[in-house]
């Protein structure tokens, strides 16, 4: 399949070695008692899920095993024939159509009523899968476009963004018979985000989770996103709720547990191995697998791992948390231009004159490339923004452009490519805004400063004024609140401590370690006491670090104080 139409269409056919996996840990929850045993694949591309689920049940059942496979693309239905012929079940119906259709699926009926799939109503007509087991598509809402995802969100009643395998997971629920199983092999990124909450809230309502399968960055799938299998069944009355959460990610090196004994054919071996957990060698790398299990604590939070350590080792930093970032500022990200070849520029100079903007409305830009601990790794300047907005009796507005000629002249020559952004307009705003330009005001204020995308953290305090690119977040005190408190934000913010925090409750990773630090959980890190000596301690050796001081530059010893302010002993530190 061409490259352009698997992304347009979030196809990524599933790897033989991973379908083996999702097939069994789906196959050793389906009821096998009795009659007939009916498996789908809403989405079964080359048919190489439902040739693993054949694989993966017993050959007791193959003769009581009917295979269902929905696709949209001819060639791949062919595919999945050639690859099914060989399997001895009862019987295989493969059929060339979108699932989420409401037409054509006549075939999957017992009788011959015309009705659509996803009516809504249990019936004696439809068929209801003991098992559904799915690789959909994955196509985000910036690429479904905004027609299809509220078409998605009113057929299937959805709510917030919607993505198409949402849509994908709410039909797969009305297809099971209670008890069902679902084995879901998707992105990760629902875990954790908060776009993801209405997804988390299906999970929880229609389903009992069963397992959740978080593979991170091992490249296991040859796709773009990192891959998670989840396995629930439908909710019934006597559904439990335990899930065991099992994780596995690239070892880092820089991390401090020492390399454990442990050798696996693959890492999806290591995690069906349930002895295995912590550093595992395999022959394409070296991996950390951890265990525990779901901590999901309303329909909406993020899903993450949790252990006895780990809990006993929150219970300690709650039992010391004065309180939280986002008591006591605001945490944003830094402007979004929706067009930055036209504001953002680092040769203003080499324009004509007439077209180089009044320096007013050219600001220092801040972006991730300039980002250190404690300062930044040099001043802002390099790079300068076109910023068209100015403060008028206390509230943002546009500039007036017969007020700057020279801005006039450069927008005005990009006009066609700014008003293509038809969303500004729509929001009653000025061709030439930037998109999410935050209160000029704002910038003066001091700011901490810190890239969304980073394997550690690298915070810096900003005096400068200069505006902050939407690579980086940005945090400042709310009114009232004494400035010392941005000197221990930036203490924490920097600390081990907080990456270990991070990785505890949020733990979204990108490839090669890098975390996402974004608002939703930088708003949630916990504070200590400020009043207490070691708070003053940490606030003061903050502040010497900014400054630069050398009697100051002394990054452990204020690590130290950040993990001793949260009662947290050095054992304790060690073991989760």
């Amino acid at each position: 399949m061409k490259h352009d139409k698997r992304k347009t269409h979030g196809i990524h056919y599933t790897p033989p070695e991973l379908a083996a996996f999702l097939a069994r840990v789906t196959a050793k929850h389906i009821c096998r008692d009795g009659g007939i045993v009916e498996i789908l694949d809403p989405a079964c591309g080359g048919g190489s899920l439902l040739q693993a689920m054949v694989g993966a049940m017993p050959s007791a059942v193959h003769s009581r095993l009917c295979l269902f496979g929905f696709e949209t693309d001819r060639e791949a239905i062919q595919q999945a024939e050639s690859a099914l012929s060989h399997c001895r079940v009862r019987s295989i119906q493969l059929q060339e159509l979108d699932f989420l259709s409401l037409e054509g699926t006549s075939s999957v009926f017992r009788n011959s009523r015309q009705r659509g799939l996803f009516d809504g109503e249990e019936s004696d007509y439809l068929v209801r899968f003991d098992a559904v087991v799915a690789n959909p598509p994955y196509v985000r809402t910036q690429v479904l476009g905004s027609h299809r995802s509220r078409q998605l969100a009113r057929q299937f009643d959805l709510t917030g963004r919607v993505d198409l395998y949402h849509a994908f997971v709410k039909a797969m629920a009305a297809t099971l018979k209670p008890g069902g199983v679902l084995g879901l092999l998707t992105s990760n990124r629902f875990l954790t985000v908060k776009s993801g909450a209405a997804l988390r809230r299906l999970f929880r309502t229609e389903f009992e989770l069963e397992e959740v399968y978080d593979m991170g960055d091992t490249k296991l799938f040859d796709a773009a996103v990192l891959p998670v299998v989840v396995v629930c069944r439908r909710k019934c009355p006597s559904a439990t709720s335990r899930c065991t959460f099992v994780r596995v990610y690239e070892y880092r090196n820089d991390q401090t547990s020492p390399l454990a004994d442990h050798s696996c054919r693959s890492a999806l071996d290591a995690l069906l191995d349930r002895r295995v957990k912590g550093i595992v060698r395999t022959p394409k790398g070296t991996y950390t697998v951890e265990r525990g299990t779901l901590l999901a604590g309303g329909p909406e939070d993020v899903w993450s791992l949790t252990t006895p350590e780990s809990r006993e080792w929150l219970r300690v930093v709650e039992a010391n948390r004065a309180c939280s970032f986002g008591d006591l500022s605001f945490v944003r990200v830094g402007i979004k231009t929706t067009a930055d070849k036209v504001f953002l520029r680092d040769d203003w100079s080499s324009l004509p004159v007439e077209q180089q903007p009044e320096d007013p409305l050219l600001r220092p830009l801040i972006t991730h490339s300039i980002a250190g601990r404690w300062r930044p790794d040099r001043p802002p300047g390099a790079a300068r923004v076109l910023y068209p907005h100015v403060v008028k009796d206390g509230r943002r507005v546009p500039i007036a452009l017969d007020d700057y000629p020279r801005a006039s002249s450069y927008l005005t020559a990009h006009r066609q490519r700014l008003q293509r952004r038809k969303y500004v307009m729509d929001a009653g705003r000025q061709w030439y805004e930037i998109w999410v330009p935050h209160n000029p005001d704002e910038w003066q204020r001091p700011k901490i400063v810190f890239p969304d995308i980073a394997e550690v953290p690298r915070c810096f305090l900003d005096r400068s004024g200069a505006v902050v690119n939407g690579d980086c977040y940005w945090i400042t005190l709310k009114n009232g609140i004494e400035e010392g408190w941005l000197l221990m934000m930036l203490a924490v913010a920097n600390s081990s401590f907080i990456a270990k925090y991070y990785d505890v409750l949020f733990h979204n990773k990108l490839y090669a370690g890098r975390r996402r630090f974004m608002t939703q959980y930088v708003k949630e890190f916990p504070l200590p006491t400020m009043e207490s000596r070691v708070g003053r301690q940490i606030v003061a050796l903050a502040s010497r670090l900014v400054d630069g001081s050398p009697e100051g530059n002394d990054e452990s010893a204020l690590d130290a104080l950040v993990w001793q302010a949260f009662g947290l002993r050095e054992e304790i530190r060690r073991q989760v």
